[in-house]
């Protein structure tokens, strides 16, 4: 479905006065567009809105049509060599290489088509969300909703294919997505009614099309709980031939498996012990009677619990954790300009803190979600995910206790750091807006520098004094800085480490309970999510070291003239690409 404005989208050539780097780019060109024409709710998802009521196909033809598009794109990018290219040109062919290698590794041979019941509800979370962000009074509104409902009417025909692919999940995924359709079905029944009101002739079409978007999702409810789930004895674990291939995509890093695992246990027992120094004098003060023999991790797992139980009873309650959110960013971001770390967005920007959508309530605590590549100006949302209830009322009472306990007052702030001001939002607005990044430089970000980024600047905030007032606020944030080796560790442990379920269910829990200090809540929601999404937890240290070793070497190289702002402030102008990749353009 082409809007009036849509038709007139084109997709931005970098200017070059390379002369190798025209062809490259005309190819480049034809690989985006055919990508997003293939994928429709990737295209809607990045602003890019000639392909809006087109709908993703994954019947048996859609499938061909996917690996012969991939493969024949893999055979053209190969013929180009990288050297002959200039060095930003060069990032991009490696960008769409990587590219096109992890979507015939998911594919070919993971198949996630067969075993992966998100691939099917993302594309409906996002393929819908995403048309609906527009301003308020955009004259755009119409084509959008014409949009929504040829993307309805085409959902029966997508879900039966989901159906006829989906062969035997593992029951972590299946009973995820049992959880997270009911979003599905409240989008179409709850937030798009509002939307349609205004708009008399589609609203009559949409009163028609409901009955039969909501019938077709309620029978993929009851085939999931169901057929699917009779038959979900998938394993989760990509073991050990798998897991590394897919690390290789996902990270786009020079670290191998075993250098990562020793950093973060290094990490780890530098970090803690730490916290041990920085919790005595505390503890002291809070508990001057308790008198511990332990030695060694040990000491380190009672003394620092025992400040940190305390620290985490200054917590919010549910009904005011996104205005405390709110609260906290406005005091992080005075600090930020106070100790000028980098130029923040403008006041104006379309920055949100609001609820996550319901489709991806549960994977994560908070997320961050940008505005799309083509369209920086929409709406950025820093998402907070509901406390997850289970209908028992004394379960539902301890697990809410534990949630805001973990992301008690100091926590909250953390996490603000790391998702807002000035990680992902800040990250994301520079990348989206700078003069220098290339369509594909923001197009095919790299998780590895966003996540990076985002623990890089926690470490960066506390280092320049933040809550130097109060000590429980640094401890808590090294009780957060954990969690990065903690996500390495789980990821390839759990994956490759030969345990059974139960075995590394009790090892993973352990782990993250006694020597990362996290509440219940939080390791169990973690540790389903290392077993539901393989290697992304592994982009948190990963990121973190590539990007710290990176930090250290532009300081030595740049002796007394290296300045925090202006290292930030050009490390984000880059775009979200791989932090080797910035490394060459930085230091060459």
């Amino acid at each position: 479905m082409d809007g009036c404005d849509d038709v007139s989208q084109a997709i931005p050539r970098p200017e070059t006065g390379h002369l190798p780097d025209r062809p490259f780019y005309e190819h480049a060109e034809r690989y985006l567009e055919g990508m997003m024409r293939l994928n429709p709710f990737v295209a809607t998802y990045l602003g890019y809105h000639r392909y809006d009521g087109d709908m993703d196909d994954f019947s048996e033809q859609g499938l061909a049509a996917r690996r012969s598009f991939y493969e024949d794109a893999g055979r053209r990018f190969a013929a180009f060599d990288p050297a002959l290219l200039s060095p930003g040109a060069a990032v991009d062919l490696d960008l769409i290489r990587t590219d096109i290698a992890s979507n015939l590794f998911n594919l070919l041979e993971l198949r996630t088509h067969e075993s992966d019941p998100q691939v099917y509800n993302d594309i409906i979370g996002y393929g819908t969300l995403y048309l609906t962000i527009l301003e308020a009074g955009s004259p755009l509104w119409p084509d959008r909703l014409q949009a929504l409902l040829e993307r309805m009417r085409a959902l029966p025909r997508f879900l039966r294919d989901a159906r006829a692919n989906l062969r035997n999940p593992a029951m972590v995924v299946t009973q995820f997505i049992i959880e997270q359709n009911p979003g599905n079905m409240a989008f179409f029944e709850q937030v798009l009614p509002p939307l349609f009101a205004g708009h008399p002739r589609l609203k009559s079409e949409f009163d028609k099309e409901l009955p039969r978007t909501l019938a077709a999702l309620r029978g993929y409810q009851t085939f999931l709980e169901g057929e699917l789930k009779a038959r979900s004895d998938g394993d989760w674990r990509l073991g050990g031939e798998l897991w590394p291939r897919k690390l290789k995509l996902a990270l786009q890093s020079d670290l191998e498996p075993e250098a990562i695992q020793q950093r973060a246990w290094d990490w780890m027992k530098e970090q803690r012990e730490q916290m041990l120094r920085l919790a005595r004098p505390m503890h002291d003060r809070l508990f001057p009677s308790h008198v511990h023999a332990e030695r060694g991790d040990d000491l380190i797992n009672v003394l620092v619990e025992e400040v940190l139980n305390d620290a985490a009873n200054r917590h919010s309650s549910p009904d005011r954790l996104l205005e405390d959110c709110r609260r906290w960013v406005e005091k992080i971001k005075a600090f930020i300009v106070q100790k000028d770390v980098i130029t923040l967005p403008p006041a104006s920007d379309n920055f949100v803190i609001e609820r996550t959508p319901a489709f991806l309530d549960g994977m994560a605590v908070a997320f961050f979600n940008p505005a799309p590549a083509f369209e920086p100006h929409l709406k950025k949302s820093y998402w907070i995910s509901s406390i997850p209830r289970t209908g028992d009322p004394a379960l539902d009472a301890r697990r809410t206790e534990s949630y805001l306990r973990e992301y008690n007052d100091y926590g909250l702030q953390s996490l603000s750091i790391h998702e807002a001001f000035p990680g992902h939002y800040v990250q994301f607005y520079y990348a989206l807006n700078s003069p220098i990044a290339s369509i594909y430089k923001k197009v095919f970000s790299s998780g590895t520098f966003a996540e990076g980024w985002a623990v890089l600047c926690e470490e960066q905030i506390f280092e320049q004094g933040y809550a130097a007032s109060e000590p429980e606020a640094l401890l808590v944030h090294k009780k957060m800085s954990l969690r990065a080796p903690l996500n390495a560790i789980l990821d390839q442990r759990l994956h490759t480490g030969g345990m059974s379920e139960d075995d590394g269910d009790r090892w993973a829990l352990e782990l993250m309970r006694r020597y990362g200090f996290q509440e219940e809540a939080e390791a169990v929601r973690k540790l389903r999510r290392a077993k539901i999404s393989s290697t992304q937890l592994s982009t948190y240290f990963v990121g973190f070291l590539d990007l710290l070793d990176l930090m250290k070497d532009y300081r030595a190289a740049k002796g007394p003239a290296f300045k925090l702002k202006e290292f930030n402030e050009r490390l984000l102008s880059y775009g979200t690409i791989p932090p080797r990749a910035v490394r060459r353009l930085m230091l060459g």
